[in-house]
């Protein structure tokens, strides 16, 4: 067999084993915090190897080959350092974000700062996903199409079509494990290259020293764009982008605990660490193979010509799923991350607050689709791996890196504040990018070095001055929604006040017997399951379904510690600082109720408690309505 027919038959094998995964992780959904985020119960490794995988595109194996062949070591600012530094910064400010229940950024900043805010970040973080999935298919394409000619259409098609069929059946937990598969044969790819490379000048007589000192003095300058200034002018373009990033965060919210979230970030930068590396030591061994190319795309297109020139067509069949895994496991991320925004933020938030799970997760499994459909028919039409990243890192960077780490940090901090920093910030970058695109036809840096990577400092600028600005001349939050974010106003908000219920009633004892249990690193999930049942003047029980938006308005009215922070499809019984840890209810289906908790383990006890009083309160609610509780069996 040819090495196409071969890749073919390997890429069948590959996608029915994603599939495969992706059907058995379905059996683990209930909710849309089951399907986005996997249960909240992913382990470290599995976090480590996720991060790292959905982070190095087939793109990213060229690009970052080909900047260190066309500008050396200092090449590092603009891609590699971001990436691992932006990784590690985000495993330190894990914490501030793991105890916060959302699923989405946007979400976050609901019940940091008011609804207004959340629909707007939706949709730049929507743009923000689809733009980094674009790089992906346009690597899948440029590797098919060198190695075995395949037309673009039919290269993105077959890419759209595996990615929607394992992610829209598995959803967030067939990501995080096809995830760590496909970063083996990508780190198994980039390994072989740099050993097949270095191999290469050997059997020319050239070292790997002799080769490395041939580049000259300039190639192994660190700071030879710009010197320690222009290092510095790169950070601040590109990392509080990547920091601001939605999908780690999101793996941040599917970790188990804080411990988990910040241990699998950390090994998530060491495992890019691993593949960068790889790829530094191929440019050096193209730099003695090769002519030096003369622009971007040529010195990309020498990673896949030293693979073509020089393997066996079992080999290319194989390291092209290498490619194949590479491009999925970044295309899978993006898409839930951008999907979910979608779903959460805009549709359940704003257009069927009363959907049901059941309903949710149908709509889910239809945005993941449509979230990648519009990458891959974007991709057909767009050549450029640098352009599409570093215009989705700029705009993500202007637009809401400010309110979305003020809001983690700064008590200060305003809707109005973040919502200025958001237009201005984001409308200057767009403005920028466009002059440049449309108008200009050169890159802004040549009108000034202050405005290098479209003009992200001076949007960046604005976005931060907006910010405090308006923020300080605006009236300052409520305490309610600082409370989970700041210890000292949660302390003045709830106070040290502890349940008190009588746990040796038969009441709560059935209740009790009722609660689902399991351990997921340092807390406890509890949850249970209600069927809501009208009564008839004859106590006969009868379906029929919840009016769901009426109840939790009177739920609120009769009980002071329920809290819609972010719209009534989802409310807290907020009784302390620890959010993730207070009773949460949303609706099962039309006549179910559904309560949780994630506590600590110490809190076991307390949020069982909490849970029985959520019981009696909604019961009492419900009374008002002609209807009563059936704990589920």
């Amino acid at each position: 067999m040819d090495a196409y027919s071969l890749f073919m038959v390997f890429l069948a094998i590959y996608v029915a084993a994603l599939i495969g995964i992706g059907l058995y992780s379905s059996r683990r959904q209930r909710s849309v915090t089951d399907f986005w985020l996997a249960g909240r119960e992913l382990g470290a490794v599995t976090i480590g190897f996720s991060a790292a995988s959905a982070w190095i595109t087939a793109s990213a194996l060229l690009l970052a080959t080909g900047l260190f062949l066309l500008m050396g070591i200092g090449s590092i600012w603009i891609w590699v350092f971001p990436n691992i530094a932006g990784l590690i910064i985000i495993a330190a400010i894990s914490g501030r974000i793991k105890n916060i229940p959302a699923l989405t950024q946007p979400e976050l900043m609901e019940i940091r700062y008011d609804p207004m805010i959340r629909a707007p970040v939706a949709v730049a973080v929507t743009i923000m996903m689809i733009l980094f999935s674009v790089t992906d298919f346009i690597g899948f394409k440029l590797v098919l199409g060198t190695f075995f000619g395949i037309e673009p259409l039919f290269a993105i098609t077959i890419m759209a079509a595996s990615v929607a069929a394992y992610v829209s059946i598995g959803g967030f937990r067939a990501v995080v494990w096809t995830d760590l598969l496909q970063y083996i044969l990508l780190a198994g790819l980039a390994i072989y290259v740099a050993i097949l490379a270095l191999g290469l000048t050997a059997e020319k007589g050239v070292s790997l020293l002799t080769a490395s000192s041939a580049l000259g003095a300039d190639w192994w300058n660190v700071f030879v764009m710009g010197g320690l200034m222009g290092a510095l002018v790169f950070q601040l373009a590109l990392l509080p982008g990547w920091v601001a990033e939605q999908d780690p965060w999101q793996k941040i919210w599917a970790a188990r605990d804080e411990r988990s979230a910040k241990r699998g970030l950390l090994l998530g930068a060491g495992l890019l660490a691993l593949v960068y590396f790889c790829c530094l030591i191929t440019a050096i061994g193209l730099s003695a193979l090769y002519p030096r190319p003369g622009g971007e795309v040529e010195a990309e297109m020498l990673y896949l010509k030293i693979i073509s020139d020089n393997v066996a067509p079992w080999l290319l069949a194989l390291l092209t799923i290498g490619f194949a895994a590479a491009s999925m496991s970044c295309t899978d991320t993006f898409a839930t991350s951008g999907a979910s925004c979608i779903s959460r933020d805009l549709i359940q938030r704003h257009l069927w607050p009363t959907a049901t799970m059941k309903e949710m997760l149908i709509v889910n499994r239809i945005l993941v689709i449509i979230m990648i459909a519009i990458s891959a028919s974007i991709a057909l039409n767009v050549n450029s791996i640098m352009d599409a990243v570093i215009i989705a890192t700029v705009i993500g960077t202007t637009s809401y890196f400010f309110p979305i780490i003020g809001g983690l940090y700064w008590r200060r901090a305003t809707k109005w504040g973040a919502l200025s920093a958001l237009i201005v910030g984001g409308g200057t970058q767009i403005l920028l990018i466009s002059y440049e695109l449309f108008w200009h036809k050169q890159p802004l840096d040549i009108i000034s070095p202050l405005l290098t990577e479209h003009g992200v400092l001076a949007g960046l600028s604005l976005s931060a001055l907006f910010f405090v600005g308006v923020s300080l001349l605006t009236r300052p939050t409520e305490d309610i929604r600082l409370a989970p974010f700041f210890p000292d106003i949660a302390e003045k908000v709830f106070g040290g006040g502890i349940p008190t219920v009588d746990r040796n009633g038969s009441r709560y004892q059935e209740v009790m017997t009722q609660i689902e249990e399991k351990i997921a690193g340092e807390r406890f999930h509890l949850h249970l399951f209600i069927d809501v049942m009208p009564v008839r003047a004859d106590g006969a029980l009868m379906p029929e379904e919840l009016k769901w938006d009426r109840f939790i308005e009177r739920l609120k009215d009769m009980h002071s510690l329920w809290f819609t922070p972010t719209g009534s499809h989802i409310v807290y019984r907020l009784s302390q600082a620890d959010m993730l840890a207070c009773v949460k209810m949303v609706r099962g289906d039309t006549s179910q109720i559904w309560l949780s908790a994630e506590p600590r383990r110490e809190q076991r006890e307390r949020q069982k408690d909490e849970i029985f009083l959520a019981y009696e309160e909604i019961e009492d609610a419900l009374l008002e309505f002609g209807m009563t509780l059936m704990v589920r069996a």
